[in-house]
């Protein structure tokens, strides 16, 4: 596979560029990093599993303030830019509203099982959790309109007090979280203000994602936007990306328009395993291994189709083929999932994420969550967060940049990575200072819908930067998803990589390397690029078959947070988990009509 117009970066360059970004250029636009998913002790499951920390000290935290997390002094090392509070609507506050000055919304006896933590009354409250997220009956005392707006008001309150336009951007929001089964179904809600909805619309209201679908439609008539993002399709089931509506009926054409209008991301990387793809589903991508975190009800994993993204990218490329509209145009964001206000994605600086199951570091290395995983704890990861390119850091910018899907995800470090597709783009397009403004007005951005452009094979630019705290970069891949005789193909190019590494018989590159020394928990830079970028043709391109890419930015080899842990507390480092992994940023795609 050839190298052509290729260019890098100096290590030194390049940490400057990062460190010090400059405004961004008539026709270009900046990269934000953000929070869309973190929940505080208004969760009614992060309550009940010792989270009773207040909202505010999660914008707090993102902003890059220190505070305190069960007895220490936690801090992001980074800051990010914009933050969302996405507490689950089921109950929402009332754990911590019985015990604050609002308690008399809650019934007296109510009370006295949240606020009293007896064995008896902990017993009872799972069985109350049971019963808002699960099959069972809700308690209707805990969902009285006075309690719901209540707290929704004070949602929609901490948001504005923390809100600096042009400096930290946040944003109202919840989670709609329907667990038929332990299936994880969960949508994040996210408002784009200044107007909101009289209270939330929760899975107790309905489980059915398509009145969630219409909740949001009735709001964006009222002048209301939002935007639905689907979490842990790894943990629905096969559910989230099935080929039928929830009720088992064929999807037809309406149905498909309201979900691509209502999701316009899903939610590929968090604490609870990557949703991009599996080995099994992926066999010939060397990468497909990331943080997974597989479904167990009891002893059995869940099914793979309709559970990750790629193949999601795949069926609804097939959907579309027999319908003539597709239900899966979705882009890519990361998030955290902690239950704990802190959302310290950070492999070197993890502050944990399931409350009263972080209270010491052994336990964080060595227990097993015996709730929905039944696996060791140590399994869940230190993932992830949200990039978008926008014009500016406010509520209107970031929630369009998001809207129009020119999104990426990451696992955790501050990755920026850019994809565009164009049919005119010249060869030296990327020795212009300027290129990104050349890039948008000759072709489209992640997210974006490229029509076709008769015979000619469309032309990519991929560029990615690395974190300027953390490690370089090995290569950069794209993903190509197609439709063919009726099926799904895909096929994982390496585009653009560090070193002088030569592509093998199969087109992908060899190994970069590690430089990680496992008994110090360090690495260094002495591999790898600062920044990689590249012109790019398909080589496999038919003008005739829809086609779906995205790009992926993979880092060199660092130590995993469980290797940090251990080393730092002298413990050996636990066996069910890699010492090492490799880091990562995911675009949304750029969609490829032929029609």
């Amino acid at each position: 596979m050839a190298r052509a117009h290729i260019q890098m970066m100096t290590a030194a360059a390049a940490l400057l560029f990062l460190a010090v970004p400059a405004a961004a250029q008539d026709g270009d636009r900046r990269a934000y990093f953000g929070e869309l998913h973190i929940h505080s002790g208004n969760s009614f499951d992060a309550a009940n599993g010792g989270t009773l920390i207040d909202p505010r000290q999660a914008y707090r935290f993102a902003r890059g303030e220190a505070v305190e997390y069960r007895g220490r002094m936690v801090q992001r090392k980074a800051a990010l830019d914009f933050l969302a509070v996405t507490d689950h609507s089921e109950y929402m506050g009332v754990f911590r509203m019985a015990r604050g000055p609002n308690a008399g919304l809650v019934a007296e006896e109510w009370r006295e099982i949240l606020a009293n933590p007896t064995p008896e009354n902990a017993q009872r409250r799972r069985e109350i959790m049971q019963s808002g997220f699960y099959d069972n009956p809700p308690v209707e005392a805990l969902i009285s309109p006075a309690i719901k707006q209540e707290v929704w008001q004070e949602v929609i309150q901490n948001a504005d007090d923390f809100y600096e336009p042009g400096e930290f951007t946040t944003f109202a929001a919840y989670e709609w979280s329907p667990t038929p089964n332990g299936g994880h179904h969960h949508r994040n809600v996210i408002f784009r203000g200044p107007d909101y909805p009289d209270a939330p619309f929760s899975s107790i209201d309905s489980p059915d994602p398509e009145l969630l679908w219409a909740y949001a439609d009735r709001n964006r008539q009222a002048g209301i936007d939002s935007v639905l993002i689907p979490h842990n399709p790894n943990l629905s089931g096969g559910i989230t990306f099935s080929y039928t509506r929830l009720n088992g009926e064929p999807m037809d054409a309406d149905y498909a328009e309201i979900r691509a209008r209502n999701e316009r991301l899903v939610e590929v990387t968090q604490v609870k395993g990557t949703s991009e793809t599996h080995p099994e589903l992926s066999p010939g991508d060397p990468f497909a291994d990331f943080e997974l975190l597989e479904h167990y009800r009891g002893p059995v994993r869940g099914p793979l189709g309709g559970a990750y993204a790629r193949d999601a990218y795949g069926r609804g490329l097939e959907i579309a083929d027999r319908i003539g509209v597709n239900p899966f145009t979705f882009g890519l964001v990361g998030a955290s999932d902690y239950h704990t206000a802190m959302s310290g994605t950070e492999e070197d600086n993890f502050t944990g994420a399931l409350g009263q199951d972080d209270v010491t570091d052994p336990q964080r290395l060595f227990n097993t969550f015996v709730g929905l995983w039944n696996q060791p704890l140590v399994k869940i990861g230190a993932s992830g967060i949200t990039g978008v390119w926008a014009d500016e850091n406010t509520r209107e910018a970031i929630f369009d940049a998001l809207k129009r899907r020119e999104a990426f995800a990451t696992s955790g470090p501050q990755i920026q990575v850019r994809l565009f597709a164009g049919w005119d783009y010249a060869d030296d397009i990327l020795e212009h200072e300027d290129w990104p403004a050349r890039a948008y007005q000759g072709g489209v951005p992640m997210g974006g819908d490229l029509a076709a452009g008769g015979d000619a094979s469309p032309v990519f630019i991929v560029e990615a930067a690395k974190d300027p705290r953390g490690a370089n970069l090995d290569r950069i891949q794209i993903v190509k998803v197609w439709l063919q005789d009726g099926a799904h193909r895909e096929q994982v190019f390496d585009v653009v990589w560090s070193g002088e590494r030569q592509p093998a018989a199969d087109g992908l590159v060899p190994a970069v390397g590690s430089t990680v020394d496992v008994a110090a928990a360090t690495y260094t830079n002495d591999i790898g690029s600062a920044t990689l970028h590249a012109r790019w043709t398909d080589p496999g391109f038919d003008p005739a078959q829809a086609a779906v890419y995205y790009a992926r930015a993979i880092e060199i080899p660092t130590p995993r947070w469980s290797t940090y842990l251990a080393v730092e507390h002298g413990l050996e480092t636990p066996d069910v988990v890699p010492e090492t992994l490799q880091e990562r940023a995911w675009t949304s795609p750029i969609f490829y009509h032929p029609g």
